[in-house]
């Protein structure tokens, strides 16, 4: 029969035990927290992500669906008007505006900046820093106006803006600043009114410019992701609307995983 001596060490061994044991749910606790954040911060990429290449990628499927409808209808006629593919992309001339490297420096830093257009691949933001030509107003001046059908983004040089909504003032914004990206992006009416405070320089880029560019990179993706699937031997076989939808999963999970490499 143990003594009290024997009970009271095994108890206080039975609470130490009991400690570790919270102290470890403790830290499991902080590092499932810590995973839900990083979760929800990739899902929040991954939106911004899909927010800028998707609706050219939908676009595209759009077109080769009633493209496949046409033939359907039509297959007394050969030749007929063809949807966007890679060949017809690689022979559009995107228009190319000189400037200063402090100026392209600018326009690269300024949508590395952007929320909604940071994650746009180097090759893309080198693209659309070639497209913007200058743009200059006076002071005083209505750049963009809430409401309206907006067609272009800019990127500031040079001044300073104020921007209003329902005629509450928002903000002022200086030199290196992207504006106007959301009507291009989502194909909206401008969210907000922009007024000069100064002489400003801009630089611009139209919405069937910044589509082009999106496009082609995207069925590029899309096509190489699709020669990769067709030559694993699990899938031949498959359907092409199949292989597709299997592309547009494998570009997601790369994207994740390329996220999660950074952080």
């Amino acid at each position: 029969m143990g003594t009290l001596r024997d009970l009271q060490y095994a108890l206080q061994e039975k609470i130490e035990e009991l400690r570790q044991r919270d102290a470890l749910i403790d830290e499991l606790e902080l590092e499932l927290d810590q995973k839900d954040e990083l979760i929800q911060r990739l899902q929040n990429e991954l939106d911004k992500y899909r927010s800028v290449i998707k609706p050219a990628t939908q676009q595209v499927h759009k077109q080769n669906e009633l493209q496949e409808q046409q033939r359907t209808k039509r297959q007394a006629i050969s030749a007929e008007p063809t949807a966007f593919d890679i060949q017809d992309l690689s022979h559009v001339t995107l228009p190319f505006y000189p400037k200063s490297p402090q100026s392209k420096d600018l326009i690269k830093e300024a949508i590395l900046d952007n929320d909604f257009m940071k994650n746009l691949e180097l090759s893309q933001i080198q693209e659309i820093v070639d497209c913007m030509y200058p743009v200059e107003y006076g002071k005083d001046s209505c750049i963009i106006k809430e409401g309206d059908v907006g067609s272009l983004v800019y990127v500031m040089e040079d001044g300073k803006v104020e921007v209003t909504k329902e005629s509450l003032k928002l903000c002022t914004m200086g030199p290196g600043k992207v504006f106007g990206e959301l009507a291009i992006l989502y194909n909206c009416t401008r969210t907000a009114t922009v007024k000069t405070l100064t002489n400003v320089k801009l630089w611009a880029i139209d919405r069937q410019c910044f589509q082009t560019i999106m496009m082609r990179t995207g069925l590029i993706k899309h096509t190489e992701y699709m020669e990769f699937l067709k030559s694993v031997p699990t899938f031949h076989g498959l359907q092409e609307d199949i292989l597709s939808k299997l592309a547009d999963v494998l570009e997601e999970q790369l994207l994740l995983f390329s996220m999660c490499s950074v952080w």
